[in-house]
Order: structure tokens, then sequence, then C-alpha cells
């Protein structure tokens, strides 16, 4: 017996009912959304919010960081603006396995470095500072502007600026350090990650930081 063809309507109906329909793609939840998630959206241009919402989530402890390092409000903003330009340019390279918040800093560290270079602003000091006492939260105090244990320290505008002003003279690395440890509140660990050095040498620059504005501030008569 010979077998007769099917049918061509019969053959496109067998086909179509092979193809799979394609999965309709879930909204994204911004707020419950990972640093992860919201990057990969923007780059595959679901989600113009999920960027938004990544810089808004990050931008003070970014710009923080860098207002830091730079003290002033206009080239602050600037770099902050850059380093997220920076995040976008190279959204493809950035996984999972290490913290957004480390691998941002990296970028807005370079590019602060960076502006020290065009600008001739880095200026390195060559003072003989050992590790002291813990004055952490003192000298948190004093770059946040606020005096927690006014019976111990005497603040002042004029305390804060030279503060201030002091840190801008500090060696880059211990400078960096200290704007993480203090401007941040990072843990150890986390700013060893961002400055690619051991933890305990990043223990010792803050300590020597702290060492130096000390000695500057009490050579001033402001401590």
């Amino acid at each position: 017996m010979i077998r007769q063809a099917p049918a061509p309507a019969a053959m496109a109906q067998k086909k179509t009912e092979k193809v799979p329909k394609p999965a309709r793609r879930q909204p994204l939840d911004l707020a419950m959304a990972s640093d992860y998630e919201l990057l990969q959206a923007f780059a595959r241009k679901d989600s113009h919010e999920a960027f938004e919402t990544l810089v808004t989530r990050h931008r003070r402890q970014v710009y923080n960081f860098i207002f830091g390092m730079v003290g002033r409000a206009e080239p602050a903003e600037d770099l902050f603006q850059e380093t997220f330009l920076r995040v976008l340019k190279n959204a493809d390279t950035y996984t999972p396995r290490a913290k957004f918040t480390t691998w941002c800093l990296q970028i807005a560290r370079n590019l602060t470095l960076d502006y020290y270079k065009r600008e001739s602003l880095r200026q390195h000091a060559s003072l003989d500072a050992s590790p002291g006492g813990d004055e952490e939260s003192s000298f948190a105090a004093l770059l946040a502007g606020r005096d927690p244990r006014s019976d111990e320290i005497l603040l002042s505008a004029e305390l804060v600026a030279e503060v201030q002003a002091q840190i801008q003279r500090l060696p880059s690395h211990q400078r960096e350090a200290l704007v993480l440890r203090i401007y941040e509140d990072m843990p150890y660990a986390d700013i060893a990650e961002v400055l690619g050095s051991p933890e305990g040498t990043v223990k010792y620059w803050v300590h020597e930081a702290i060492a130096c504005l000390s000695r500057q501030l009490e050579r001033r008569g402001l401590k």
C-alpha cells in the first residue's frame, strides 16, 4: 500500500506545535533586585530605571569617598559622574563574585588618582608616625562635623576645617585608607580589597594617618 504524503496544512500545524512559545520576562522588582540584576537589566535595555536605582543605592558611599579624597565639591561631583559612566562602560566585566561596592570604589579610586596626576595635586607627607591609640571615633566625629564626645573634644568650625585640610596633605595610600575607614565605616577586610593591599598594612596606614593628624593638630594647638 502506498502511503499518501500529509497535506501541507497538516505539516505546517505539526511544525507549529513543536515551536515552544517564548517565556515572558517577569518585571524586575527594583527595590529587591541585587546590584548585579540591576546592572544586567540596564545592559539588556530592559529598564532605564534599573541604573537609576543602582546609582541612588550607592550614591552616598561613592560620593563621600571621592569627596573625602579631593576635598572639593565640584571635582567630586565630576568624578562621581565619571565613575558611573565607567560602570556602564564596563558593565559586562562585573561578576557577582565581588561586591558591587568594592568594584565601584576601585573605579572611583583609579579616577581620583588620575585626577591628582592631571592636576598635580598629589602631596606627600614625610612624617615619622607610629600607630597610636584608638582615636577613630574622635576623628570620625570631626570628619562628619559632629561631636558625640563634647566633654573630651572641643569641636569648632576651625578644627573641622583644619582636619579636612590636613587629610588632603596625607600620602595617597593613608588618605584612601582613612577615608574608607572613617567616612564609609568599611571593615578593614573590604578596604584591603579595594586598595589591593594586605589587611594588616591597611590597619597600619589608618593608624599612621590618625597619628599624623593628631601631631599636626597638636602643633597648631587645636587638639
